[in-house]
């Protein structure tokens, strides 16, 4: 218990997700040393932190400690510490693991399992919607436990499909558990914590903040062995995901989509031509494990009496789908072939990116804060970056510096690179 006491004091002193807290917990071994050293003026200068972590050591009491405890006590949310044998040992392998979840549920559905993340757009077709509705209830009856980031969309579609199965799911929030988000899926979050378990790594009372998301993102592809992505546009949160699974060393798997000009799709086309696995049925996301996971499939669901092995789930709803559009739009008179250009150009892999050139600021940035600015001016005249680099140069609290990197990237000002670098457009 003292041990959750000491982190709990870090995490509200250094901030969710802040690499600072490994830095010092590498450095003094334990949580009670690392404490007793920050909280002496010497440790602090000697660790070289920046002011406003400075001043928040002397701004957090044990008093604030127990207020957050008395609130999980009440909430009935229980808190795991990374040196407790239950913790996910998934997350080991991943860069900056949370030292401490808070979670509802039953914490053994993680446990030798086979676990899959599944994201997708907040908006999906109603192709990628049936498509998700069929490869998750399939996966599920298969024995794969869905984990998802709990967002409206594709998100809930997964967790739906174990609910109705009578299977558990997992949902890992964004936000503090007790925070009702989505307001609309309330009832729902509440069924998955008596089914399965919801998880987040953000203390009780924190609201869903646009920053947190990003930063969610890499243990929501950390807990499991791979990522299924249905549906995302170029410029998507989803990817993230996707992109933190790659350097993870995870799989990604890519629904490959109803009409390749659709712009809903071009981020999920951009994975799949980088290696992501395309997935036209659930048996191929079940052939990547079932050399070493056969125990856990129960293959009956694979060849059922009304799918032959070479049927295409995908392909087959594809058809289903611009046959409806069909029906639904009068045809013209004279129907035209799409224009389309002679030769499309083919996307340049990372090592063949332009070098950047200076140029004056875009007028997006025009409409941004001075953060974003800093942050511009900063990697105009430096990229590419790293993340933790940026944040020492700028002297932001991590969660700040991801939302601003994010808004920056949605925004076309910088462009995100593999291994967390950063670079202006």
């Amino acid at each position: 218990m003292e041990e959750i006491r000491c982190l709990l004091w870090l995490l509200m002193v250094f901030g969710t997700a802040s690499p600072k807290i490994w830095t010092v917990l590498h450095h003094w071994k334990t949580p009670q040393k690392a404490c007793e050293a920050l909280r002496d003026s010497s440790g602090a200068s000697q660790q070289g932190l920046p002011s406003h972590v400075v001043r928040r050591m002397h701004q957090i009491h044990a008093a604030q400690v127990d207020e957050v405890l008395a609130r999980c006590e009440k909430q009935k949310i229980s808190i795991l510490w990374y040196g407790e044998p239950e913790y996910p040992e998934e997350l080991f392998a991943i860069v900056n693991p949370p030292v401490l979840l808070f979670y509802r549920g039953d914490l053994s559905v993680l446990r030798g399992t086979l676990s899959l993340t599944v994201v997708g757009t907040r908006h999906p077709s109603e192709y990628s919607r049936s498509v998700a509705w069929k490869l998750c209830r399939d996966l599920v009856q298969l024995g794969f436990v869905m984990v998802t980031g709990f967002a409206v969309g594709i998100d809930i579609i997964a967790n739906r499909c174990a609910l109705e199965a009578g299977k558990p799911s997992v949902a890992l929030m964004g936000c503090g558990l007790d925070i009702a988000y989505p307001q609309q899926h309330f009832e729902l979050k509440e069924q998955i914590a008596a089914n399965g378990l919801i998880l987040s790594e953000f203390l009780p009372g924190t609201p869903p903040s646009p920053a947190n998301f990003p930063i969610r993102n890499r243990v929501l592809s950390g807990l499991t062995m791979g990522t299924l992505v249905i549906q995302a546009p170029q410029r998507s949160g989803t990817l993230i995901t996707a992109e933190n699974a790659m350097e993870q060393g995870r799989d990604v798997f890519c629904v490959p989509p109803a009409n390749i000009f659709d712009k809903q799709y071009q981020g999920v086309i951009k994975y799949l031509r980088d290696g992501a696995i395309p997935v036209f049925d659930c048996r191929d996301i079940v052939y990547e494990y079932y050399t070493n996971h056969a125990h856990q499939i129960d293959g009956s669901v694979l060849y059922d009496e009304d799918r032959s092995k070479s049927d295409s789930m995908v392909m087959t709803m594809g058809e289903e789908a611009q046959e409806k559009e069909k029906k639904a739009k009068k045809p013209p008179e004279s129907p035209e072939m799409p224009q389309v250009p002679a030769a499309l150009p083919a996307e340049p892999e990372p090592e063949q990116l332009p070098e950047p050139v200076e140029s004056e600021a875009p007028a997006e940035l025009e409409e941004l804060d001075e953060s974003s600015r800093r942050i511009y001016q900063l990697l105009r005249e430096n990229s590419p970056m790293h993340i933790d680099a940026i944040a020492a140069a700028v002297d932001m609290e991590m969660e700040q510096l991801t939302e601003t990197l994010t808004i920056l990237e949605l925004n076309g000002v910088i462009t995100r690179l593999p291994g967390k670098q950063f670079r202006i457009m």
